[in-house]
């Protein structure tokens, strides 16, 4: 007689292509077969990149949050979108086979999921961080703080596991000395492998590469300004951005694209669509840039070094990410001490790249572990 499936609910903010969202598609993509099946939960209407995908491996739900339209709306809007999302999550799982394990990777909405799941009688429930301050209009906002640490006191009685992509992190989601640093499902070590681009090579001009979404955090910006200061002394430099606004109504890459005009630029910077060839377009790069505001654990480094690229990257950033290839710069020293050390690091080691060893970070091995916490076997 065959057992019955291991049943997942993961709680995910959207399915646009993004870190968090690539992190929770690995274990749907990799664990989904006849004894495990995902189903997803967005609190969001838009429809993703990765949602498509997604339905080969199970349902998704919405339980989407309405815009709030006063001011005064969407200052209480962390405590009202919190019993919001625990009422209807309440309702969904009345109506719907029990869980086996609900995983939820919105840092927001982890706390009432988490508590509504243990009244369910879901056995294992995962609050997951992967950032580790408040961002954007969170920021420095004392409500916001108020609300975080009454969701950390929920997720302490209610989660059974508390992970977090650095230490920092899950002191953001539970409090200090609770949680377990856990390896995000990374790298896909087939896809990011050197050895399928032998013959790749960068000459002797340097090229930039940056890849994310294009936000004043990812800060693009800077790097352009990094771009301008190198051309005064090597002209034939190069930057390749990868990524997508983060909404149709983003000005900020509006706002690169002047800056690359005004800096005459445009032979230089080269924009490249989401579903680009990653590893192969890193194969031809010589920097990794990452001059974020902040970041978790970022994806996009851990990919880079599996690809031997040297990573230069804010000081904004944990140091968690580094596996040896990475160097963190302040961005106050700005862009024109950014780009006397990217040339240094030339005149000092030439074009030639190193490759480490990122089997810990393989997403297959990391994937096998989620899965025997969702049997409940850790």
């Amino acid at each position: 007689m065959s057992k019955s499936p291991i049943r997942v609910l993961l709680i995910v903010p959207d399915f646009k292509k993004g870190g968090v969202q690539a992190e929770a598609m690995y274990p749907a993509r990799l664990l989904s077969r006849e004894d495990v099946v995902f189903d997803a939960i967005v609190p969001s209407d838009v429809v993703g990149y990765y949602e498509d995908e997604f339905k080969q491996y199970g349902q998704i739900y919405r339980i989407p949050i309405k815009r709030k339209s006063t001011k005064i709306q969407r200052f209480f809007s962390v405590f009202t979108n919190y019993f919001y999302v625990k009422k209807e999550l309440k309702e969904f799982l009345k109506t719907h086979d029990k869980y086996d394990a609900i995983h939820a990777r919105h840092h927001i909405f982890a706390a009432p999921c988490v508590k509504v799941a243990k009244k369910a009688g879901i056995p294992v429930r995962i609050a997951h961080a992967s950032i580790d301050r408040p961002v954007g209009k969170y920021k420095n906002r004392f409500h916001v703080a108020l609300y975080l640490n009454y969701c950390a006191h929920i997720i302490r009685k209610n989660a059974t596991h508390v992970f977090g992509v650095t230490t920092g992190a899950v002191e953001y989601m539970a409090g200090k000395d609770n949680g377990i640093v856990m390896k995000n499902p990374t790298i896909a070590l087939d896809k990011f492998n050197p050895t399928l681009y032998p013959n790749k090579n960068t000459g002797d001009i340097i090229r930039l590469i940056m890849v994310g979404s294009f936000s004043s955090r990812k800060n693009q910006k800077f790097t352009i300004e990094v771009l301008r200061e190198l051309c005064k002394s090597r002209p034939d430099s190069t930057l390749t951005l990868i990524g997508y606004p983060r909404s149709p109504q983003e000005p900020y890459i509006n706002e690169m694209k002047q800056m690359i005009k005004d800096y005459h630029l445009e032979e230089n910077v080269q924009f490249l669509p989401q579903d680009t060839d990653i590893p192969k377009a890193m194969s031809e790069s010589t920097f990794l840039m990452m001059p974020s505001i902040q970041e978790g654990l970022p994806n996009v480094a851990l990919e880079a070094q599996a690809m031997g690229l040297p990573c230069y990257i804010s000081t904004d950033v944990s140091t968690e990410c580094d596996c040896g290839l990475c160097r963190f710069l302040p961005l106050d020293k700005g862009a024109s001490y950014w780009a006397q050390t990217l040339i240094k690091h030339i005149e000092e080691n030439g074009f030639e790249k190193n490759y480490l060893d990122m089997s810990e970070w393989d997403n297959k091995k990391i994937c096998e572990d989620y899965l025997e916490y969702y049997r409940g076997n850790k």
